[in-house]
This record gives structure tokens, sequence and C-alpha cells, in this order.
């Protein structure tokens, strides 16, 4: 073990019950980001937006105010101390103990061998390999504390973090369905590793849903396990005493199933804002690299310092792009949106760049097209290549011609397919076994079915997009982001799945919709003269946005056609569908000859004519006011 040691003196007054620690896992023991057979590096020193993911961690633990910081490596730990002893890590105050062990083969294994070191020695906070949060994390460490006073058994909090299903930054397969006391955050159930076509809501008895005893219970569907948790000291002798926990779904099974006898429980911290995620796959990998470069982790952003200081910044140019020193871009090449560039790189004539990171030393030819890939150093990219979704190591040459499929890695001369698992094969390979109740009963299983997005659309494509946009605008909306920024956001993840402009009509329109439902709670419940007032704000509040995107009559079928589609989907919404295009005819979004075609057309709906009949009362209106145009 080798510890580097800060030069702040107040970290050595410190008393030893007052030391603030944290486990860093610098290797994910469960899978590799780019496959099981591609382990050329730990996580930890995997570039992301040319700098190692292990660096964010560090800057999140260091900002957070952590005395005591304990990297645990398994493989390449050589090149790990080097990496950290020539940052900047070593003055910022904090002591950082590099802990080794090549025996180690699970996350299990880890914490054995640290409490086996008598290292840690108070609570702490556990950050597994691939996190990036611009969070505090000291609140969380000061609140599981106040859970602890109330709840002795308390070993734990899992920090969670709200995403919507199909955002471009959740794991591929993994979902996760929590049940907690909405009182004090008691995790009840937990539910992992899902990726049928139906979800199994586990319940804590077996007995009929309306009959539950629990007082008050939250459902989250739509939470993701950052990969941060706040755990007791006990946590680590917990690991010792229970050979069978070999990573944090046994541990988390074990507590519950056993918790009225070993008398311990679990707690769950749901993260509303703020950004904290962690990289598990390619997918995770891809989309945190973009939400980087929007800018939605501030201050871990390209223009910021971060790891190897002044020569890690990037500074910050328009559509999202980030330029190194020394970068040559013919005027005939296009480079973004969401692009990063390293030093000393070179982009030839007619080629494009877009939502990608290149490293330090890169010759990008001409008529090349590189999207959504990470290209690392002293790479070259001869004439005519296309390059989708593709990591290519550093010290590599792509011949002229080369189409690089989606899912491939480069390393040097050798060429292989990211295992990512095919589409076809999910709902073979993953089961709802790990399905875990408190008091180790089996429960009763409220099925789900998500076999359809709204309105019937199966489009693996178009469901990430619509997750995507309904982001977008949920952030748009709470930190009002310029109309120019989202047009940016929307047509990065427009480019990305191969979205028409008819999808992105429709992606805008249902989210704009389902927006101020997620934002609030019992919404459906209240007057319909409240819906409307708060529907009517949020569209008003994206009248910028939907002027961008409905220019043609075509644009605005399809918005008419996605407003009767959701209306057919929506009960609650019907009695708000004159009402909307009202308003949007009012905003000059609509036009009048564009409701009256749409009227008079054959709906695609069963209840397209008791649909039809909801807006009579405008469609009459605008008949009349042109029947008056034409007399006069």
């Amino acid at each position: 073990m080798t510890a580097t040691k800060g030069s702040n003196k107040e970290s050595k007054d410190v008393s030893k019950k007052d030391v603030f620690q944290a486990v860093l896992l610098a290797d994910n023991f469960e899978n590799y980001i780019f496959g099981e057979n591609c382990p050329f590096v730990p996580e930890g020193l995997i570039s992301l937006n040319n700098r190692k993911v292990i660096d964010y961690s560090l800057e999140a633990l260091i900002s957070s105010g952590v005395h005591e910081i304990f990297v645990y490596s398994t493989r390449n730990t050589a090149e790990l101390k080097d990496h950290i002893k020539n940052s900047k890590w070593s003055s910022l105050g904090s002591t950082i103990n590099v802990v080794s062990s090549e025996d180690s083969q699970t996350l299990g294994d880890a914490m054995r061998d640290l409490d086996a070191k008598a290292l840690v020695r108070n609570d702490f906070i556990l950050v597994q390999a691939g996190v990036i949060t611009n969070i505090a994390l000291r609140p969380l460490l000061d609140k599981f504390r106040e859970t602890v006073k109330q709840d002795k058994g308390a070993v734990m909090t899992l920090v969670h973090r709200k995403m919507s299903l199909g955002h471009r930054s959740r794991p591929r397969n993994v979902n996760h369905i929590v049940t907690v006391d909405s009182r004090s955050g008691k995790i009840i159930s937990y539910n992992f590793k899902l990726s049928g076509k139906k979800l199994s809501i586990p319940l804590k008895l077996s007995i009929p849903l309306e009959s539950i005893q629990q007082p008050e219970m939250d459902l989250y569907l739509d939470t993701v396990d950052t990969g941060i948790a706040v755990c007791s000291s006990c946590v680590l002798p917990l690991f010792t005493d229970n050979f069978d926990f070999t990573n944090m779904n046994d541990f988390i099974r074990g507590i519950l199933i056993n918790e009225e006898i070993m008398g311990n429980s679990l707690y769950l911290q749901r993260l509303e804002s703020g950004f904290a995620n962690r990289i598990v796959d390619f997918d995770t990998f891809k989309g945190i690299s973009l939400d980087i470069l929007q800018r939605w982790s501030y201050p871990l952003v390209p223009d910021m310092p971060l790891g190897a200081g002044q020569s890690s910044i990037y500074p910050f140019n328009y559509n999202f792009t980030y330029k190194g020193n020394n970068v040559k871009i013919d005027h005939g090449a296009e480079v973004g949106p969401l692009v990063i560039i390293g030093h000393n790189v070179e982009v030839g004539k007619s080629s494009s760049v877009v939502n990608s990171s290149l490293g330090d030393k890169c010759k990008v030819g001409q008529h090349v097209k590189i999207t959504n890939s990470f290209i690392g150093d002293n790479v070259t990219i001869e004439d005519d290549c296309e390059i989708h979704e593709a990591v290519i190591a550093g010290n590599t040459t792509i011949l002229k011609g080369t189409e690089l499929k989606p899912w491939v890695l480069v390393e040097g001369k050798t060429q292989s397919r990211i295992a990512l698992p095919n589409a076809e094969d999910d709902d073979e390979s993953d089961s709802d076994s790990d399905i875990v109740p408190a008091g180790g009963q089996e429960g009763s299983d409220y099925e789900i079915d998500d076999d359809a997005a709204p309105g019937g659309i199966q489009d693996d494509d178009f469901i990430k997009f619509s997750g995507e946009v309904l982001d977008s605008l949920q952030r748009g909306f709470e930190e009002n982001v310029a109309t120019e920024n989202l047009v940016l956001e929307i047509n990065s993840s427009k480019y990305a799945y191969n979205i028409s402009f008819k999808e992105v009509t429709v992606a805008l329109t249902k989210g704009v919709l389902t927006l101020v439902v997620n934002l609030n709670p019992g919404f459906q419940e209240v007057a319909l003269k409240t819906q409307w007032a708060k529907q009517k704000e949020t569209i008003l509040k994206f009248k910028d946005l939907f002027q961008h995107y409905i220019k043609t009559e075509e644009s605005q079928r399809d918005l008419l056609n996605a407003l009767e589609e959701y209306a057919n989907d929506h009960l609650y919404y019907q009695p708000m569908l004159m009402q909307t295009l009202h308003c949007l005819y009012d905003d000059d979004i609509l036009t009048e000859e564009a409701v009256l075609e749409w009227h008079s057309s054959e709906s695609l709906y069963a209840a397209g004519k008791k649909l039809r009949s909801l807006v009579q009362q405008f469609v009459s209106w605008l008949e009349n006011a042109e029947s008056e145009e034409d007399s006069d």
C-alpha cells in the first residue's frame, strides 16, 4: 500500500473518530466496460473525454472534503500509482492510499481484504469504479448518521438517481425497482437485473395488493444506482462474516432476507438534482460522455481543471465543442455538436465529427465520417473512412476506406466486437430471479406490461430518443435552459439515433405533455382548471422550441396527430385537447388550415370520432371566422 499525503495541515489535526473516509474501487468486478475480451486497462484508467475516469471520482471525493481515500486496485496497479503520483491530487489536502491485491476477484473479496487490513475505522463512502458525480458527499454521510440515531440497525444508504426509462445514460440491461417506506426511506424490497418485456414488482407479503400492512410506500421504477453508497463501519465485517456476499446485489439480498434475524436494514437516498451516474457498459460510457460535454456534470466539464491541472483544460466553443491547443480543422470539415478534440489534432477536408472524442495527436484524413465514437491518442484515420459507435485505442492506424460498424473495438493491430447483449437474446439471457423482498418472503407479483411505449411505438432508438428529449425538457424547464441550447441537445440526440424530423415532432409534443405530469405529483387528481393552467404554462415555456421545429404543413400534421394519439392513450388529457389546439393556434404554431384539414381527415383510432367531437367548438369557430373573411 502506498500513501500520497496532502500538504493541508488541518487534515492532520482531525481526530481519528472524525476522519472522513472513502473507498474508491478502481476496477469493476462484475464486467468490463468494453466486454470481457477487452480488459486491457482497468476502468479507472479508461479515458473519458480525454481524462481518466478515476480523476472524475477523485475530484468528487476531494471537493467533498474527504480526508482519507483508499483506492482499491487489482490490476495495472503500478500504472495507477504512477498516474495518481504524477497528478495534482497529492497537493489538495487529502491522503490517497492505493491498496492492491491481485487475489481479489469480486467486490466481496475486496471488502473482506479491506476488513482484514483494518484500514477503514469509521462510517465511510463507497464509490464504485466509473462513478461521475458533482454532488456533495458529506451531507449524505451526515444524513446517514442521523438515520442511525433513529434505527441502530441501519448499515447502508444506497444512493440512486432519478432517470427516465430510455435515457441515453441508463445501463442497457439493468433496471431497478425499489420499494421504500415513504417516511423514512427504508428499503422494503429491491428488484434488479431485469430486461424482459414485463417487470415483476415484489411486495413484502404474499397477500393481495390492497391488504398491504405498510402504512405508506413509494415505488420507484425510474431509478438508477449511482454506484455510491454510505456505509457504516460494520459493513466490512458483514462481508467477512458472509462469504456468499460476492457483489453488492448479494449484500443487498442478504440484508433484506435476513432483516428480522440480523436486525440490519438498508436505506435509499434518491437524488432529484445534481449529476451522479456510473459507467458500467458502452451505453453508459457513451451517454455519460455526452452528458459531460453538454455540461450537466458542471463543474466536471472539459474547460475546468481536473486531474493533471491546466494541461487538461479544453476551451468551450459553440455547439458544445471543446478544442485543445494547436488544432487544425479544414474549412470544409464539420466538427460538432458534442465533440472534444485533444491537442495537436488535424481534421481533413470534407470530414465530419459528431458526438465523439479525439485524443491528442490524432490525424483524420479527408471525407471521413465519425459519429458516436471514442478515439485514443496518436490515432491516424486515413481518407474515406466511416466510423460509427466505435472505440479506437491509442497508437492505431485505420486504413483508407475502412468502415467500422457499431460496437467495434480496435486495439492496436487487432479488431474485436464489443461484448454487448444482442437485442434478440435479451429475453432469454436475463431472468427475474433477482427479486428481493424484505423479510425473505416470496411476495406477490404485480406485473407491469411495458411491451409498448406511449402510442404503441416499438422502435428502441425512438424510445431512447424520446427519453432523452423528455430529460432535456425537464432540465430546460427547471433550469431555464436557453432554447438554442435545447435545440443543440435535441439535434445531437437526433443524429445519434438517426431520428426523422417527424419523430422529433412526436417526441417533442408528447414530451411536453408528459412533462407536466412528471413535475406535478397528483396532477391527474386536481381540478381540470388547475390541470390546464399548469399544462398551458408548460406549453408556453417551450413556445420557441415548438416554433423552431414546427415550420411546415407536414410538421403541423405530425403535431396534430401526436396530440390526438396522446389523447387516445390518456383519458385525463382529453378535456384539454381543444384548449391545447387553441393555445398553439394563438401562438402561431398551428395554422387555421392545418387544424381544419386534420379535423376533416380520417382518424387512425377507434375513438377518433369522439376525439374529434371534443374539439368541434374550436373547429366551428375557425370555420365561421374563415367564412366571415370570405364574405368580406
